[in-house]
């Protein structure tokens, strides 16, 4: 008797939760951390001020930005910077552009692994994506790094099936951001259905970041190192 009181209860539970939207299996997991470093190096000075005109592309002539960008720790990244004219101030500008990637292991992550039978996943429904910056040593401000999701492989924001999934605050020079951020993902978000499919088919996926700071004549050159740490959180159903 009491044991059919109890499948009556849990029947009616099940009932209960159907009628009011209510997903009674789901349950969160925090995917393992993953951590990126942005190495822009150890050069000192400012930007030179240098006139220019767009058309005669004397940028392409200015002293050269060299960046030292080894690094012996955390993901390699990838540090680049470019010329150009802006056409109001008629002076040169850097546009400087650093990018880094790491994979997430679905299959091989433990919080996944350990809470779900690899052949019984029913959906996914990804709720947020937190992160600190526990170092920075940057001597410039970056107005935002942005965060991307992409299938396994994906090394630049602009591969194929790589989607913007939001974008820090701004990060400024040498500020440690150690109280965890929050990137949304809401039901529109273009790298949710990328996460989304990894997860339910059980396949690895990336995470890209990216920063793109323009530095002005009189700014300090771009040095320094900023680790970014990001920690993804799942609502999984089944």
């Amino acid at each position: 008797m009491a044991s059919g009181m109890f499948r009556a209860g849990a029947l009616a539970a099940l009932m209960a939760g159907a009628i009011t939207g209510c997903d009674v299996f789901d349950f969160d997991v925090n995917l393992a951390q993953q951590s990126f470093k942005l190495d822009f190096g150890q050069q000192t000075g400012t930007m030179p001020t240098v006139a220019c005109d767009s058309s005669a592309g004397a940028c392409n002539v200015a002293p050269s930005i060299s960046l030292d960008t080894s690094s012996t720790s955390g993901t390699p990244s990838q540090v680049g910077v470019t010329l150009g004219c802006d056409d109001a101030s008629r002076q040169c500008f850097a546009q400087v552009t650093a990018r880094a990637s790491t994979t997430v292991g679905v299959i091989q992550d433990d919080s996944l692994s350990s809470k779900i039978e690899r052949h019984s996943l029913g959906f996914v429904k990804v709720a947020d994506v937190a992160y600190t910056i526990p170092t920075n040593s940057l001597t410039f401000d970056i107005p935002q790094i942005d965060v991307y999701a992409g299938p396994a492989g994906s090394t630049s924001e602009t591969d194929a099936g790589v989607a913007l999934l939001g974008s820090t605050q701004p990060i400024v020079a040498g500020t440690p951001v150690t109280e965890a951020q929050h990137l949304i993902i809401t039901e529109g978000n273009p790298a949710r259905p990328v996460i989304e499919h990894a997860i339910e088919h059980k396949q690895d996926f990336v995470f890209i970041v990216v920063a793109s700071p323009r530095l002005d004549a009189g700014n300090p050159i771009p040095a320094g190192t900023v680790e970014v740490d990001v920690f993804p959180k799942l609502t999984v159903g089944l």
